[in-house]
């Protein structure tokens, strides 16, 4: 049977499960079982945050599912540094109750990982957009078409996991990182592939299942390699 909870958590999850319990121990024995019951909120809030519960995404290569669970709070167009072309950008907000481990949104060749060190102002501030922590990851897709996706801490969150490194290949709807607590998760398309935009400003997203947006049809290009691997400080 598999661990319901990321690893990306484990020993974080392990330590506030031991510290909850033995301080409910202590204060059930000390003060009154309400105190015990109440050490112990920790420990469901840390169940409740390390969940990873199993996705299946529907479609295929070229509709791209969501990188994250969440609330979708804008869709724009921009010259977006992950890419350095006209793109769609789709940004997501995730609640401290959302699942916060992130997935591939089609498969693809890490080609590239840029990380920015920043503030923690909270991720619905527009502010966080560009001035928070953040770290971007660059899939090259075997017909040669690239898409970004890129983390972003909150005022909460301070701490992103993205453990992927340049040349790994990574599927569709695979698990690839997390950020710790609220925070906001992005999808970059560029726009010259972009077909449509399948959600709208407002609605809930389930990570690696939701479909975003679908990209035009490759047709007959040939495959071709990933991009030089480059990383940026």
């Amino acid at each position: 049977m598999r661990w319901p909870f990321t690893p990306y958590g484990t020993t974080t999850l392990l330590l506030c499960l031991v510290v909850c319990g033995v301080l409910a121990v202590g204060l059930g024995a000390l003060v009154s079982p309400w105190a015990a019951g109440a050490a112990l909120l920790p420990a469901l809030f840390a169940l409740n945050f390390f969940r990873d519960p199993e996705r299946k995404a529907e479609g295929g290569e070229d509709q791209l599912v969501s990188p994250a669970d969440g609330t979708v709070t804008d869709v724009v167009t921009l010259i977006d540094p992950a890419l350095n072309v006209p793109s769609t950008r789709i940004g997501i907000f995730l609640n401290v109750f959302d699942v916060h481990v992130n997935r591939a949104p089609c498969a693809g060749r890490v080609s590239a990982v840029f990380r920015r060190v920043g503030g923690c102002h909270d991720a619905r501030d527009p502010r966080a957009i560009e001035g928070n922590r953040a770290a971007a990851i660059v899939l090259a897709r075997v017909d040669g078409r690239s898409v970004a996706v890129r983390q972003i801490t909150g005022k909460i969150a301070r701490r992103i996991v993205c453990p992927v490194i340049i040349g790994q290949f990574v599927g569709r709807g695979q698990r690839y990182g997390m950020i710790r607590f609220g925070s906001r998760t992005e999808l970059i398309v560029p726009q010259a592939e972009l077909l449509r935009v399948i959600v709208d400003v407002g609605d809930r997203v389930r990570g690696g299942e939701t479909l975003l947006a679908e990209l035009k049809p490759a047709g007959a290009r040939p495959a071709a390699s990933a991009p030089a691997a480059a990383e940026r400080a």
